[in-house]
């Protein structure tokens, strides 16, 4: 019943889209914005079929996924992990987040200077800059859900013989996985915005280097294009985010939510 709702609003959100683009070109045929600073769904179709093919577009897709996957792999596993530390084990948790909660209002995109002197130009830098987009919303989640989880759910674990790691793995670990499987959507939505800052400073290929190389070039239809075709990405995988792990994982905890 949770999925029907969850696909019906998946459903109603393309209708949104739609919506939006109708009223946009209205907007755009009718002069009442400039057609040159914000052209509408027609022209911005045309900008791209003149200055993009079909295999270039998957290229710079493909580029941007290998590094936001990777990226949001690496800091999404080492979020989780000092999650499950910090909320587990007081002591060190107390000396492990001080240091993190310090870091964590800092925005990825300060750290590309940095970034690229430790790392260089190449995949390193932007990798890294992906992994702290993701690393720290779920680490926050990951130590809410273990700081959260109910004390009778751990009583009945402690009754059933289990203790130290054992009670961890099997009981308050799973007991944290809907707060780690909200981080997990906060963190690729994340990953996609440190994606696309380390891309329009530093890189070739990309969805952030084709945004960035089409203002150089004066196509604002592109520009347009590459910003749509990101919000689309990340909407879509974060539907497949939730309908695979969350639903299909978390049958007994369903996230039904598409904000």
């Amino acid at each position: 019943m949770k999925k029907d709702r969850f696909r019906l609003g998946l459903i109603a959100s393309w209708l949104g889209f739609l919506v939006i683009i109708v009223i946009w070109q209205l907007i755009s045929t009718f002069g009442l914005v400039n057609p040159e600073l914000f052209p509408g769904p027609i022209a911005v179709a045309r900008s791209v079929a003149a200055n993009l093919t079909a295999v270039r577009v998957l290229q710079h897709v493909g580029f941007s996924l290998m590094r936001v996957g990777l990226g949001f792999l690496l800091g999404g596993t080492a979020g989780v992990v000092v999650g499950v530390i910090c909320g587990w084990y007081v002591k060190l948790g107390a000396v492990l987040r001080t240091p993190v909660e310090l870091l964590r209002p800092i925005p990825p995109l300060a750290w590309i200077p940095l970034a690229i002197i430790w790392l260089g130009l190449d995949e390193a830098s932007k990798v890294f800059i992906i992994a702290l987009g993701a690393f720290f919303p779920l680490f926050t989640n990951t130590y809410k859900g273990m700081i959260t989880i109910d004390p009778n759910v751990i009583r009945a674990g402690q009754m059933l013989g289990l203790r130290g790691v054992r009670l961890l793995l099997r009981v308050v670990v799973p007991g944290a996985l809907p707060d780690i499987a909200t981080g997990m959507r906060l963190a690729w939505s994340y990953s996609f915005g440190s994606m696309v800052a380390a891309e329009l400073i530093a890189a070739s290929s990309g969805l952030g280097y084709m945004i960035m190389h089409a203002r150089e070039l004066g196509t604002i239809g592109v520009i347009v294009f590459g910003i749509l075709l990101i919000g689309a990405i990340n909407f879509l995988t974060d539907y497949l985010i939730q309908d695979v792990i969350l639903t299909r994982q978390l049958r007994w905890h369903y996230i039904g939510t598409t904000g």
